[in-house]
């Protein structure tokens, strides 16, 4: 008798079960599989356990991908209007691949220093924003510049007390001139006293007045006492005396008529030359703004200088400097935050105008045989970043000399940039066409069509009932209204080259409809 059955017979049992109940969830299991093929199904049961065998031998195996095929009803296929043409193959010159990189239009970039040296008190604009002319980008407290706006106001109130008293001294010469005609007519003091009793005469007045009034009584004497000699009432004497006393007056009047007329006349001269070494300070004041970076239009200033009101800097925010956005552009750089003191020959900010950008390469000396080919002036260009877009670029300039470190000419081109999608600094490809050609596969640019971000064609199917399959394909570059095909097709494969995007929205369509 064997020592396994001298044990006893419940330890023999704590042996035998956990393999029965193994086996039995073995069984359960399969019948349940069955049972779910059965009832999901309706498959059999002998076709649902040979599936499920075929599963089980080979458990990591990927489904089938479904087949990338689209089939037009009779009606769809009528109004699809679908043509089709052969890949065939073109002789184009060979193309050679020069590395590059995009850089920003100098003549369109600028570094924005601030005119007046201050304390940065804050900062409008961030890294990469975009910005048009005369856009705020950061205010500045700068003293100096205080200083200057209040020496500019200073000189403007000058300029209107000078041209007050200018037009107090035009309107007394007038008015001289005006009076002087009368008094030698003879007109009575009482009347022109009453008639120039308003208008301004200045110290002028009394002068003339006076000296008028005098030689008034001095002709009345000299004509009563020549009468009363004529009548011998009176001897020669007194007849002698108020004729010298008439003349006396008369030649003091005239000189006091001359004497009033110089002064006016002086006085105005004077007053235009007040007026306009005034103007001339505060076109002064207004260039020494414009030098700190305050636009100040000069014609603006001198005609506002009768408004300025001395009381009006109380309120105003004389040290605020604005440094503004020469033109439209974006932010490239940025190195100034608020607190920050800044300099004169501080860089708060680089402005570029990213509307064009430039192109710079070098091409190698073996392949300078391309260079003469370059002044037609078009350049393609390509970047890992959109390998399904191809930019053009305007040669600008082909290099004079090779470097004869890299033995290498450098070329310049200009690329438009309406979307911002060329960046600076990024690394592109200049693709150039060679003086040889080689043959090329090409199809239309009609047949390309992209699918979950892939780039192909739709095929006919052999057996010609409207189903059309879509072949991914790796594109070259374009050559006129044709895409060179790199890999994907052979020469005479037949493709969709008009209603491609009609197949492409059923195929769509149908995936949805599947899906749902």
């Amino acid at each position: 008798m064997s020592l396994a059955l001298l044990k006893p017979a419940h330890q023999r049992l704590r042996v035998i079960v956990p393999w029965v109940s193994l086996a039995l969830s073995l069984v359960v299991l399969m019948a349940t599989l069955l049972l779910h093929e059965t009832l999901f199904h309706g498959r059999p049961l002998s076709e649902a356990s040979t599936d499920r065998q075929m599963v089980d031998v080979s458990p990591t195996a990927p489904a089938p991908a479904a087949a990338m095929t689209v089939t037009l009803a009779e009606g769809k296929w009528k109004s699809a209007g679908i043509q089709t043409e052969p890949a065939t193959v073109a002789l184009l010159p060979s193309e050679v691949g020069e590395p590059g990189k995009i850089e920003a239009n100098p003549d369109r970039q600028v570094a924005i220093r601030p005119r007046s040296a201050g304390i940065v008190r804050e900062v409008r604009v961030s890294l990469g924003q975009k910005v048009k002319q005369g856009d705020v980008l950061a205010v500045l407290d700068s003293p100096d510049l205080g200083t200057a706006r209040l020496n500019l106001r200073g000189r403007q109130i000058e300029l209107a007390t000078a041209r007050i008293e200018l037009d107090w001294k035009r309107q007394v010469a007038s008015n001289v001139n005006k009076l002087i005609p009368e008094l030698r007519q003879g007109v009575a003091a009482s009347t022109l006293q009453k008639q120039y009793a308003d208008r301004p005469l200045g110290s002028n007045r009394a002068l003339l007045i006076q000296a008028y009034t005098e030689y008034e009584i001095a002709s009345h004497e000299d004509e009563k006492t020549g009468q009363l000699h004529r009548e011998r009432i009176v001897g020669e004497h007194p007849a002698f005396l108020a004729q010298h006393t008439r003349e006396g007056a008369q030649a003091k009047f005239e000189a006091v008529l001359e004497q009033v007329r110089f002064d006016c006349k002086h006085e105005q001269t004077l007053a235009e030359q007040k007026v306009r070494l005034a103007e001339a300070a505060v076109i002064d004041a207004a260039q020494r703004l414009r030098i700190l970076g305050v636009p100040e239009e000069i014609n603006r200033v001198l005609d506002k200088a009768g408004n300025v009101d001395a009381s009006a800097s109380k309120h105003e925010d004389v040290t605020g400097y604005q440094v503004l956005a020469p033109f439209d552009g974006t932010i490239i750089s940025k190195s100034v935050v608020p607190s920050q003191k800044a300099e004169i020959n501080d860089v708060l900010f680089s402005l570029a105008d990213l509307a064009t950008v430039w192109v710079m390469a070098n091409v190698p000396e073996s392949d300078f045989g391309i260079l003469p080919a370059l002044k037609a002036g078009t350049l393609r260009i390509s970047a890992t970043a959109y390998p399904e877009r191809t930019f053009e670029a305007k040669l600008l300039s082909i290099g004079a000399s090779v470097d004869p470190a890299t033995r290498t000419v450098p070329i310049m081109a200009e690329a438009k940039n309406p979307d911002d999608v060329l960046k600076l600094g990024m690394f592109i490809r200049i693709t150039l066409d060679c003086p040889s050609t080689q043959e090329t596969l090409t199809i239309p640019s009609s047949a390309l069509v992209e699918i979950d971000g892939k780039s192909g064609v739709f095929a006919p199917s052999a057996t010609g009932d409207r189903t059309f399959k879509f072949h991914p394909v790796k594109t070259g570059r374009e050559a006129g209204d044709r895409r060179v095909i790199a890999s994907g097709l052979a020469p005479g494969d037949r493709v969709v080259a008009q209603g491609a995007f009609f197949l492409k929205s059923e195929l769509i369509l149908q995936s949805d409809t599947e899906e749902d």
